[in-house]
């Protein structure tokens, strides 16, 4: 049996597998999404590893934050694709997660077992992958209390759209988002019909331009600091987008505040002052996404990471083997 578990620097390691962290000795590396939490080690990973696997998106943001993966050990796995090692004696296949562009599940298979890694991902179009009766299941747990409960997403999305129009109709908006979410979040956006120019600070905005390649646009986008920007920011309706950090440091006081976070429970919108307000819009599942994942994957053990998940992730295994009789431990 290959085993599979957390180690202490976060690396969920499948026999000679190590996804979203470094582990010595291992063959390959996995790279589920390109947030820090997941790109740790990635540096020695692409020195030792003999190879770096992730989807075509994720290698190309990789690109984008200045990791530096040799040609030769890059391996671009589309949704549904396997990469069979041979001498390994594994089959490594990604799925698609709903988290942010590029996110994958990761289902390892040998002659001996089924494993699978749920990555980072959220309830709302994340289809449960592996086979049933896998033999073990690493998940995040990240929102595993069952406190952390949600309204549905669509429910916030349209408040969030409702929000921005009436704030939009007296003064732009800053818009606080994490890498990813950010483009998500510009791309739904558009599809809800807010058709306000978006302005970006360079990262997010490279990082967009970046996913136009696979088709993914963001109409009436410009970068911060443009003439084209500068010439939007003098008519006063347009909506900025900067990384979620800044929110801490906002000072600008001719914009709106608006700040995306998984943090805020059993209400879609909270408003801090007039000018300021925290959306409950997540890229990772709730307690009872969580729960529906599992109960329909049905997996021998499941594996709690606990590096991410902290004394949640302890709590959670408890439920689960309290509530859904299924095996669950917390690693480390």
């Amino acid at each position: 049996m290959l085993g599979a578990y957390v180690d202490k620097a976060g690396a969920v390691v499948i026999g000679p597998i190590c996804v979203d962290g470094h582990r010595s000795k291992c063959l390959i590396r996995v790279v589920t999404h390109i947030h820090q939490d997941h790109t740790v080690g990635l540096e020695r990973s692409s020195r030792e590893c003999r190879y770096v696997v992730a989807t075509p998106i994720t290698h190309e943001l990789l690109d984008e934050l200045g990791f530096m993966i040799p040609r030769r050990k890059r391996v671009e796995l589309g949704y549904g694709s396997t990469l069979q090692v041979l001498d390994a004696g594994v089959r490594i296949r990604l799925e698609y997660a709903h988290h942010i562009p590029g996110s994958a599940q990761v289902i390892v298979e040998s002659d001996d077992g089924a494993y699978a890694y749920s990555g980072d991902f959220k309830g709302v179009g994340t289809k449960t992958v592996p086979p049933k009766g896998v033999d073990v299941l690493v998940v995040d747990a990240t929102y595993g209390d069952p406190s952390f409960r949600r309204p549905p997403e669509e429910v916030i999305v349209d408040e969030l759209v409702k929000l921005l129009r009436r704030l939009l109709s007296r003064k732009p908006v800053t818009l606080y988002a994490y890498y990813g979410k950010a483009q998500e979040i510009m791309l739904m956006l558009r599809e809800y019909g807010v058709d306000a120019p978006i302005i970006a600070s360079t990262k997010h905005w490279r990082i967009a331009k970046r996913l136009e390649r696979f088709g993914l646009v963001v109409r009436d986008l410009l970068l911060e600091g443009t003439r084209e920007a500068n010439e939007v920011v003098r008519d006063g309706w347009f909506i900025k987008v900067d990384h979620f950090s800044k929110f801490r440091c906002r000072r600008n006081s001719m914009t709106a505040h608006v700040a995306l976070t998984g943090w805020l429970f059993n209400a879609p919108i909270r408003c801090i002052d007039s000018d300021t307000y925290v959306v409950a819009f997540s890229d990772h599942a709730d307690f009872d996404e969580l729960v529906g994942y599992i109960e329909d994957a049905k997996p021998r053990l499941l594996v709690v990471d606990a590096v991410r998940g902290g004394a949640t992730a302890r709590k959670f295994a408890e439920y689960v083997r309290e509530a859904l009789g299924i095996d669950a431990v917390a690693y480390p």
